[in-house]
């Protein structure tokens, strides 16, 4: 996307760790647009836009990349193995990343890790490794952009990420977005956000 004459864009770096056996229950990054968006002067953003990176400059100390395949050879022999990370942009702070789709309101931004891994009975080394990346961005869920008049979170959780147990990973945010005016009618629906944060 190119960025207008008016747009904003804004950074961010998470940190996250997930557990020994590569869980994480949804923990959420909080994004300040407090200079950005005012409920008194009726100034919110339109966030046309988020990317996102995640990082591991723990096992890449040059590079800093991600491997996206969340089993790597860490899955039990004689059956099928399944990881999965998600990472979502909203202004609602759900309890479970279960309950977030992209049906699910105040959500602007979902992003799936996938990997499915199957090892025969007895194998010392995967037979199959198919490892996917699924991402509804917020112009596929909010193409004339998503209006906030308050902070956004950026929520991450983890299952069965064998990869990553015990480790800690970075997560990069941008956003651009569009400073608007919102009407005192989009204000008051607008403003059961900030009591969902």
């Amino acid at each position: 996307m190119a960025r207008g004459k008016n747009d904003l864009i804004l950074r961010d770096r998470l940190q996250f760790t997930l557990d020994a056996n590569g869980d994480l229950d949804v923990v959420y990054g909080r994004i300040d647009l407090s200079d950005y968006v005012s409920v008194v002067n009726n100034q919110g953003l339109a966030i046309k836009e988020m990317r996102i990176q995640v990082r591991d400059p723990n096992a890449q100390p040059r590079t800093g990349t991600f491997n996206p395949d969340l089993i790597s050879n860490l899955g039990a022999a004689g059956g099928v193995n399944f990881g999965s990370m998600t990472i979502y942009g909203t202004t609602t702070a759900y309890e479970s990343a279960s309950d977030v789709g992209i049906g699910s309101p105040n959500t602007f931004f979902q992003g799936e890790y996938v990997t499915f891994s199957g090892k025969e009975a007895g194998a010392t080394v995967p037979n199959f490794t198919n490892v996917e990346y699924i991402q509804y961005g917020t112009p596929d869920l909010h193409p004339e952009g998503y209006v906030v008049v308050s902070d956004v979170l950026v929520g991450i959780a983890s299952e069965q990420a064998l990869t990553y147990k015990d480790d800690t990973l970075e997560l990069d945010v941008m956003l651009i977005a569009e400073p608007v005016k919102v009407t005192k009618d989009e204000l008051k629906e607008m403003l059961a956000q900030a009591t969902d944060l």
